[in-house]
């Protein structure tokens, strides 16, 4: 199973038959599973003091993760835990777990729960991320080098001299492309450029007028995979808002108090009607 580095590259296509599409998820509501995942990371990235490249980190791996195994198998939680410990660790900013879970557990749980050290709830997530830690690993093939979009992003607005709240807005939505499985999909300087465009559209129009019209094509983009991010972005925020009336706030979520033999974690979940 473990290649080349280029098998991280996929396409739309692949993610329609991924192996959570396999056991019954629709890809709409695997992508929804995804972006929650993601949100956990970036909520608790921000708690933790965490700089963004270690979440965007984290939400790659979460992405490359799932394309290996399923969302029935593996709570989108638990592996949005192990994910960002182990950027914590890949990116050179370490987090004790003492600190790590009562955070991660507020989050998952909107504040419902506690697991301060000592206590069974903190020891059930020490399980979880230490046992599945090492199912990270084997699904990753130990590749833990990332390409960030973020680099290319800095570039970008620097070279194109944007107004600062282009500018601003097209961060937010680099964050919001790494929640989606756009990362694994695109690359970086496409997804930098998605973000500037997008930007650019809802912007107030006298932020706009410093953008050369012909930045992209100045900057080496294709167009048509620029437009293709930018509208699976909006296709997104569309689902999610509507996800978001049809449903109420999603029920906390606890892992097992140990991840079963073959280092999975809990709880298993059914297949989506």
């Amino acid at each position: 199973m473990c290649e080349q580095e280029t098998d991280w590259q996929f396409t739309r296509e692949d993610l329609q038959r991924t192996p959570s599409v396999g056991c019954g998820w629709t890809v709409e509501r695997e992508e929804l599973d995804r972006a929650k995942a993601c949100a956990l990371i970036y909520s608790a990235s921000r708690k933790l003091q965490l700089p963004q490249i270690t979440s965007s980190t984290a939400c790659i791996y979460l992405h490359r993760f799932f394309m290996r195994h399923t969302l029935k198998e593996f709570h989108h939680y638990n592996i949005a835990a192990t994910c960002l410990f182990f950027a914590c660790k890949a990116e050179e900013t370490l987090r004790k777990l003492d600190v790590f879970i009562p955070i991660i557990v507020y989050y998952a749980s909107k504040g419902n729960r506690k697991a301060t050290p000592g206590t069974s709830e903190f020891d059930k997530w020490r399980a979880v991320i230490l046992g599945t830690e090492v199912v990270l690993l084997e699904a990753l093939c130990f590749d833990m080098v990332v390409d960030h979009p973020h680099v290319a992003l800095a570039q970008l607005l620097e070279r194109q001299q944007v107004d600062r709240r282009v500018a601003q807005m097209a961060w937010g939505f680099i964050a919001d492309c790494m929640r989606l499985p756009i990362c694994i999909v695109y690359g970086s300087r496409i997804i930098a450029g998605a973000a500037v465009e997008l930007a650019t559209r809802v912007a107030p129009q006298d932020a706009r007028t410093g953008l050369d019209p012909s930045w992209a094509d100045r900057a080496g983009l294709q167009h048509s995979e620029v437009d293709q991010v930018v509208q699976w972005l909006l296709d997104f925020y569309s689902r999610e808002a509507q996800a978001r009336r049809a449903q109420p706030a999603e029920a906390a979520q606890t892992p097992a108090s140990s991840p079963p033999a073959n280092s999975s974690p809990m709880p298993h979940q059914s297949s989506p009607k």
